[in-house]
């Protein structure tokens, strides 16, 4: 890092490290893939912090960054998958600058709840919607039934629905 102050890259990295996640967990749809991207993103965003342009939107600069891995990884993947449109990815960045501001307490409220939640459920929120495993993938790991699989994550959207005043859970979609 050249002649940008490090603690302002970390000022910066740290308001847009969560949206950074988001979209390119949008983009991967797989926990562990976003994982390994973000990583290689957030070490470009710090060994290039000198390129960046302050008159632009942090935000928008670490976006195009992590297009350019998402697009890299996909070359790379050795499975074949569907991907979205390169317009639709750029209209989903632009859709996702626009909201960090409001999505960015509702986010900060709903991890404040989901570190209330007792272990159990935390791992099932994880399992489902982190690594994006199947109802019955869950149950068969857990030996639960695919039914109270459905039930216990029901419960714990309708948790964290009551203990962030009510934002709508059913948002993250079917159990």
């Amino acid at each position: 890092m050249g002649t940008k102050d490090r603690s302002e890259f970390l000022k910066l990295f740290l308001k847009v490290q969560p949206a950074v996640r988001s979209y390119l967990l949008s983009l991967l749809r797989n926990g562990a893939d976003a994982d390994d991207v973000f990583q290689e993103v957030s070490l470009v965003l710090w060994e290039r912090f000198d390129d960046y342009d302050d008159q632009y939107p942090f935000l928008n600069w670490a976006f195009g960054i992590a297009r350019n891995h998402v697009a890299r990884w996909r070359r790379s993947a050795p499975r074949a998958r569907a991907w979205l449109p390169p317009d639709v990815e750029e209209k989903l960045a632009v859709t996702y600058a626009e909201l960090e501001d409001e999505l960015a307490p509702r986010r900060t409220a709903l991890q404040n709840c989901v570190e209330k939640l007792g272990a159990n459920a935390r791992e099932l929120l994880s399992l489902r919607y982190e690594k994006v495993w199947s109802l019955q993938q869950i149950a068969q790991a857990r030996g639960m039934t695919l039914n109270a699989v459905n039930k216990a994550l029901g419960k714990i959207r309708k948790a964290l629905s009551d203990c962030t005043g009510g934002t709508r859970m059913e948002e993250m979609g079917p159990a």
